[in-house]
């Protein structure tokens, strides 16, 4: 047995302190080496002051992004500078926060500034609306933008060069443009002309109207400040709600209740996708979460989708 010391502590002391879970110090020290506490006679763990500081600073740093398996086994001058730089890069990022639910927003088509106006506690800047596209085109000025919104009945050719055009004098990093009806071609070419483009096929809700602007005002934040991106995609559903409700009815030559438990799983992700998606937003990151949380969540229930169909494959199982 290693001697141990007066400054030694508890599994329960280095909780309290860390703010760690026990399961999760036992789990970090036995997987990755991050700590070697003492042991006493009765093989209770000891941790020592420096183990103490070493888990503070690991959770610390796992908090803000980084992954436990790279920086387990650093030294703790070395865990010390890393939290130091991640506060320094952190520092302007909060300062800018301030500005996140300032984003500037100028939208041009009819009704289209309804979805805004209409709720005074949405945190935006709205700093100018237009009827349509040819009168913000035809505009002598217009003020510096982070998000233009545009609303069209129809896309045209000559679109791309009128929207091009209005996202180089507003500077906008980012445009969303509703339309109802376009040729593919004329859409591709949107696409494909104009950077930082989101094209939304409608008729869409106020809501979705809402969250997808401000989710592009939090990303145009969150990628300043460099944290993790979201999933882009979400996926269709492979099976409606009543077909999972005969899956779970269904029996099986396996000897468990696999296609019911399945089922289960898919008709709360489904709930909670729904759910997600339909979470009132008031400020880009509200917006950005809730978006992160319904594009994980379909692809989570594509995955356990396809598990589905396999198995199903597997015992045969028909659904009409």
């Amino acid at each position: 047995m290693m001697k141990t010391t007066a400054g030694s502590y508890g599994i329960g002391a280095v909780v309290k302190q860390t703010g760690l879970p026990a399961p999760t110090i036992r789990i970090w020290e036995k997987r990755y080496g991050a700590v070697a506490p003492d042991r006493t006679e009765t093989n209770r763990r000891l941790y020592s002051a420096e183990d103490v500081a070493r888990l503070g600073l690991l959770q610390s740093l796992t908090e803000l992004g980084h992954s436990i398996g790279n920086i387990a086994n650093l030294s703790l001058s070395q865990l010390e500078q890393q939290f130091a730089e991640a506060k320094r890069r952190r520092a302007p990022a909060q300062a800018r926060g301030s500005q996140l639910n300032q984003g500037r927003l100028l939208v041009a088509g009819h009704g289209a500034a309804e979805a805004f106006l209409g709720e005074p506690r949405l945190e935006l800047n709205l700093v100018g609306q237009f009827k349509d596209l040819s009168l913000l085109r035809k505009q002598e000025s217009l003020p510096a933008t982070d998000v233009l919104f545009i609303q069209a009945e129809t896309l045209h050719p000559e679109t791309v060069t009128a929207v091009r055009e209005c996202v180089a004098r507003t500077g906008a990093e980012r445009t969303i443009l509703l339309y109802q009806f376009s040729s593919s071609k004329t859409a591709t070419a949107l696409a494909k002309a104009i950077p930082g483009l989101t094209l939304l096929s409608g008729p869409v809700n106020t809501t979705l109207i809402r969250r997808e602007v401000l989710t592009q005002l939090g990303s145009l934040y969150f990628e300043e400040v460099g944290a993790d991106s979201y999933p882009e995609e979400i996926p269709e559903r492979l099976y409606s709600g009543d077909q999972l409700s005969k899956f779970a009815q269904v029996s099986t030559s396996v000897d468990c209740e696999c296609p019911q438990h399945l089922a289960g799983i898919l008709q709360s992700l489904s709930a909670f996708e729904k759910y997600s998606r339909e979470c009132e937003d008031r400020n880009p990151e509200d917006a950005l979460l809730h978006t992160f949380l319904h594009r994980s969540t379909a692809n989570v229930r594509r995955t356990m989708e396809e598990a589905l169909q396999h198995l199903a494959r597997v015992e045969g199982i028909m659904l009409e």
